[in-house]
């Protein structure tokens, strides 16, 4: 990577005002020696890492970020960008508090925001698989995805307009009807198909390799000189994915799970058409926020309850309650709050924090089994639980 300093003998005395051009992938760093110093985003976006700060910082164009103390400051530009940075006696006026208090506010919100939608993530849709088993008792696997979806879709879609939010464009339509086809027709729907012949178990762990592919693409992707969105995949980001990865592999050998039908097979291509969807939704043009979970899920939903036509899905016998609670509980839990809180992930962390669910939701689907299924763990299974944590450890507490 090109590393760019404002004065190369002394970067850690910037002038009192200077402006800085880096490419993608490029980097500024700053001692901060006590004093105040105030950076600014005016094109692009851009990584703050501050030596001794508990958060990451991504500012986007016309952002700041005020920061004093002492410590090392490393700035990475997620794609071409230009940061102003001034220090000195400009710093003191009450503009650049302002700015700093701000940056203060956000960064604190952001990082209740991220741990509140990473729970939601790990506990939600590690619930999912054990609400999928109880409604197709008496739904048919695409009938009960296009339903959800749809639903889900309009009742997020309703309420975000009732807001004021604007209805997205044909442009923004177009990308979401790509990304909701990855993510839900193909990374759900077959996942739903398989769960008729495996436990939820199982697919929990057939899942968890999904980051290992999103990885994998956002690497290729990268080396071909393409844009995916986001930084490469640090050593350490690799090293927890692979820890991850065992306990996973662990947890399927040695919990006595197994499929039964070769329908079941479906389930391998869920993953890889979920990172598929989880790079591409970061790059292409997606309506702001919640809007862009409404528009994928009404994009998915019909195809899905197409596809259910076209295989002559049918009801054999009214729903039971059991699977209309479920399909409700995954409607509104599963599709509205973590599905948004997924969105939110990949526009604000990086991707392999993002996808850390993977290897939480077989324990959770695992321990809902013992708790509600009558199920029991091996000590084998203890012990991937054990290694599926660490992967989870290494990969958030890896920086690039």
């Amino acid at each position: 990577m090109k590393l760019t300093s404002l004065v190369p003998e002394a970067r850690s005395r910037p002038r009192e005002s200077s402006r800085i051009a880096l490419g993608k992938g490029g980097l500024w760093t700053h001692r901060l020696r006590g004093g105040p110093l105030l950076l600014s985003c005016t094109a692009g976006s851009v990584w703050i890492t501050r030596e001794g700060a508990p958060d990451d910082v991504v500012l986007e164009a016309g952002a700041s970020y005020g920061g004093e103390g002492r410590g090392l400051l490393v700035v990475e530009a997620l794609e071409p960008a230009q940061i102003a940075v001034a220090a000195g006696e400009a710093q003191r006026t009450v503009r650049a508090a302002l700015d700093r208090g701000r940056a203060a506010i956000e960064g604190a919100r952001g990082s209740w925001l991220v741990l509140l939608s990473l729970a939601a993530l790990y506990l939600i849709w590690g619930s999912t698989y054990l609400a999928v088993s109880i409604a197709l008792e008496t739904l048919p696997p695409f009938l009960l995805a296009g339903v959800r979806f749809v639903t889900a879709g309009a009742l997020l879609y309703g309420g975000l307009r009732l807001r004021g939010v604007p209805r997205p464009t044909l442009r923004q339509w177009g990308a979401a009807a790509r990304v909701g086809v990855l993510l839900l027709v193909f990374g759900n729907g077959l996942v739903v198909v398989a769960q008729q012949w495996v436990s939820s178990g199982v697919a929990a762990v057939v899942v968890s390799t999904m980051p290992l592919w999103l990885a994998l693409f956002t690497t290729v992707r990268g080396a071909r000189g393409a844009s995916a969105g986001a930084p490469e995949v640090s050593r350490g980001e690799w090293l927890g994915l692979l820890v991850g990865f065992a306990g996973a592999a662990l947890l399927h050998l040695g919990g006595d799970l197994h499929a039964a039908h070769a329908g079941a097979l479906l389930i391998v291509l869920a993953p890889v058409a979920w990172a598929l969807g989880s790079m591409y939704s970061r790059s292409l043009p997606l309506p702001e926020g919640p809007m862009a979970v409404a528009a994928e899920m009404l994009a998915a939903g019909p195809v899905m309850l197409g596809i259910s036509a076209l295989t002559g899905e049918h009801l054999a016998a009214p729903p039971s309650a059991r699977s209309l609670l479920a399909l409700g509980y995954m409607t509104v839990f599963g599709s509205i709050v973590a599905l948004s809180a997924y969105t939110f992930l990949l526009r604000n962390t990086r991707p392999a924090i993002a996808t850390s669910y993977a290897y939480v939701n077989p324990i959770v689907a695992i321990a809902l089994g013992i708790l509600l299924g009558g199920e029991r763990a091996s000590a084998t299974t203890w012990a991937a639980a054990a290694i599926v944590g660490a992967g989870v450890i290494i990969v958030s507490r890896s920086r690039h």
